[in-house]
């Protein structure tokens, strides 16, 4: 599987998630590509890879800037390239999996959902199957937001995402990818 892990992350909740399902990637036994959007100015054949991670931050419901010009620099490419389909047709072997963290001091994960479409949308778009979608609760890091993380509906969120949050995510990776073997024909 030639798999790809894409985040943006502000105040690193995000990377520490990213840095996680590379281990679990490798520990797997497989090969990835980890790469922070902010890093990256060239458009990156998506369809190049069988399976992508993608994460971000949670900023007013929607990924965070870095994301959402990159997410925009891609949606440009594909247009210009005829790589969207009237009717989105899956493409056979191409998946993605696509999650945030997000702290929701207001309204719990619910903050977390429409940024986790809206990067969806990119892959659905392409007709790459959205394999799974993560929520993890990251913690709130600038000292004029720290108040939130003890206040909100989510209760105590200090310290998030912590050692068991991130178990989870190598849990999850590796479930992904374990189905995914099982499930898609060997090239």
């Amino acid at each position: 599987m030639n798999i790809l892990n894409m985040y943006s992350s502000l105040n690193g909740q995000t990377e520490k998630v990213a840095f996680e399902i590379e281990k679990a990637v490798i520990e797997a036994g497989f090969a990835v590509t980890t790469v922070n959007v902010k890093n990256q100015d060239d458009v990156i054949d998506l369809l190049a890879y069988d399976l992508t991670f993608i994460g971000s931050g949670v900023y007013t419901w929607l990924p965070g800037k870095t994301m959402l010009k990159w997410i925009e620099k891609q949606m440009d490419y594909a247009r210009k390239n005829d790589l969207i389909l009237p009717g989105s047709p899956r493409i056979p072997g191409k998946f993605a999996c696509v999650y945030c963290t997000y702290a929701g001091p207001h309204t719990g994960e619910g903050e977390a959902i429409p940024a986790i479409k809206y990067m969806g949308q990119l892959f659905e778009h392409l007709g790459i199957t959205v394999a799974d979608e993560w929520s993890i609760v990251g913690a709130f890091i600038p000292e004029k937001m720290r108040h939130f993380n003890n206040c909100g509906r989510l209760g105590n969120i200090v310290g998030r995402p912590n050692t068991e949050d991130l178990r989870q995510v190598r849990e999850k990776t590796k479930g992904v990818i374990d189905y995914l073997q099982l499930s898609v024909p060997v090239k």
